[in-house]
């Protein structure tokens, strides 16, 4: 669909993505050669002022989230189901955010719910199971869970990264042990 003014100038509708976006694109005239444009310079100091703050802006985001790092550095996944296992999850990955070796690490948190016995919550790494317990029906204990969850996945982490590093042989993959 286009537009047509006065001024032989043409517009274009775009649909891109969903959304409706007008572009207007200027023709020259009958018989005139199309000039290139001059990229705009900032015409007064308050343009540039401008142009620095936002540089300055761009510096501060950049360092407040790492934009320049590739990628996730860690995730935790929550599986859970009941309000006790999401308790558990929103803990855990409390305590987890602020260990080196866990926000490193991509987990994944899974739960099994029990009316009976309270829930079965377990942390995997790899479909590895790190830690398992049966949370209580009391969600006042459940902090400690996590707490004792975060203890035992960092020692088992740290104790497979040193047997990695001891027995390295390149003729075995990880799965042949």
């Amino acid at each position: 669909m286009a537009f047509f003014h006065a001024k032989s100038s043409m517009a274009i509708l775009l649909l891109a993505f969903g959304s409706l976006a007008l572009a207007e694109v200027e023709t020259p005239g009958a018989g005139l050669p199309a000039v290139p444009r001059e990229p705009s310079v900032p015409q007064s100091p308050i343009e540039g002022e401008e142009a620095l703050e936002e540089g300055k802006a761009t510096e501060e985001l950049s360092r407040q989230f790492r934009l320049d790092e590739p990628g996730l550095s860690g995730v935790i996944v929550d599986r859970t189901i009941t309000m006790m296992g999401k308790t558990f999850y929103r803990r855990f990955s409390q305590l987890s955010s602020e260990s080196h070796i866990l926000s490193s690490t991509t987990l994944s948190v899974h739960e099994r719910p029990d009316a009976r016995w309270g829930s079965q919550v377990w942390v995997a790494e790899n479909n590895r199971i790190l830690f398992q317990a049966a949370l209580p029906p009391r969600l006042s204990d459940i902090d400690r869970y996590a707490e004792v969850a975060v203890e035992q996945v960092e020692q088992l982490l740290v104790q497979r990264s040193i047997m990695q590093a001891i027995e390295s042989d390149p003729d075995l993959a990880d799965e042949e042990i």
